[in-house]
């Protein structure tokens, strides 16, 4: 099978909504999951309404990054705390709704200075000392 034709059995199995991810945001925000929820509020920021408010259910926010309400929120919470995102609710029945604010997301990421993986590599970790203490002595009693 070529490669295009097992990229379409691919797609026509899985489906045709891959969603961008970008890792640096992840490796900011020290959560891929954080990374994940605010990347595809990247890509749905200028499709929002005219105030830069957009809104998105835990269910769509679901179906679209594979994220549980509980993980939703924990990602929220890491990007409030970094002022990234704004959230209100709205309208009947109420809806979240976020605000990206792209001067401190952009500060935000000047400011962080990725540790390359081959600095990470030479962490020095101590010796683990042996669990079982051993016995300079030795048994050489003979039975009969």
């Amino acid at each position: 099978m070529g490669k295009n034709e097992y990229q379409k059995a691919l797609f026509s199995i899985i489906g045709t909504r891959p969603i961008a991810f970008n890792p640096t945001l992840a490796h900011a925000l020290g959560s891929v999951k954080a990374g994940l929820f605010l990347s595809q509020l990247l890509f749905w920021c200028d499709k929002g309404k005219k105030d830069g408010w957009i809104y998105k259910t835990i269910e769509e926010m679901r179906e679209e990054t594979a994220l549980s309400r509980k993980e939703q929120d924990a990602a929220i919470k890491i990007c409030k705390k970094n002022n990234l995102i704004e959230t209100k609710l709205f309208g009947i029945p109420a809806k979240r709704h976020f605000h990206l604010n792209k001067d401190k997301i952009t500060e935000f990421l000047k400011n962080y200075s990725p540790t390359t993986l081959s600095e990470k590599d030479n962490v020095v970790c101590p010796k683990r000392k042996n669990s079982v203490a051993r016995s300079s002595q030795t048994i050489t009693d003979n039975t009969s």
